[in-house]
């Protein structure tokens, strides 16, 4: 799971360095940097919400305390990034997720990610424990199909359509497997695998080299490119030697 970003700082070198940091930071993509917040705030209005947003407090116009209504409108978390450490007070109390004092220890920037990634993937699970299935294009212009998400295996591209594999039968739908992506990338089941795959881990079980064993009897290739997402998602499922 990859959270998205912006930061705001009125210093450019600041943001040069929470770059730099975020671009080392597993987990975390920043998508744009600005210098004051009513750049960010219109940017986030135009192109939707992020995860979090890094803030300044300490600017001119408009500090980072000030903007804060404004900006937690358009994300989860308000991680603010300063110089002062005697803003906290007023930090939490306007909602932040996080305070980070300059210069930004790394360390401490990927524990504040992952731990906002936990947060946001059990609210992600929540979410989908109550929708519990969705309709599909099916094969003609007005059919719809509708697939439970506990049920689903796997699914599959093929050409210019896709099949969902399920626990009872076999669907076609008319959708591409990125499109699809895109739709379950907050589903915390689900995980593509290949160029062709994207399978729940509800019905993984097991894994031998490359290759993955599906419940009900099918093996499918690891693709090199999705290698390491899927190995970090199966070790939160491990457990530890004692």
């Amino acid at each position: 799971m990859e959270l998205t970003s912006i930061a705001i700082d009125d210093e450019p070198h600041a943001l040069s360095e929470i770059r730099d940091l975020l671009s080392l930071t597993p987990g975390a993509h920043l998508l744009a940097t600005f210098d004051n917040v009513t750049d960010a705030v219109a940017h986030l209005q135009e192109f939707g919400p992020v995860d979090i947003v890094f803030c300044d407090i300490s600017m001119p116009v408009t500090d980072g305390i000030e903007g804060a209504k404004m900006l937690k409108v358009y994300c989860d978390h308000l991680v603010y990034t300063t110089a002062h450490r005697n803003y906290g007070e007023e930090a939490f109390q306007e909602g932040a997720s996080g305070y980070l004092v300059k210069p930004i220890i790394h360390e401490r920037l990927i524990e504040k990610v992952e731990q906002l990634k936990e947060i946001q993937e059990k609210s992600r699970r929540e979410e989908y424990r109550e929708k519990k299935f969705a309709f599909v294009k099916g094969k003609t212009k007005q059919s719809f199909i509708r697939v439970f998400y506990q049920e689903i295996v796997y699914f599959e591209a093929l050409l210019n359509h896709i099949k969902i594999i399920t626990v009872k039968n076999t669907e076609i739908t008319y959708l591409g497997l990125k499109q699809l992506e895109r739709d379950l990338m907050r589903h915390p089941d689900f995980i593509r695998i290949g160029k062709s795959h994207m399978i729940s881990i509800n019905y993984l079980k097991k894994v031998e080299g490359y290759m993955a064993f599906m419940s009900n009897g099918e093996c499918l290739p690891i693709g090199e490119k999705y290698r390491n997402a899927f190995t970090q998602i199966l070790r939160k499922g491990m457990l530890s030697g004692g």
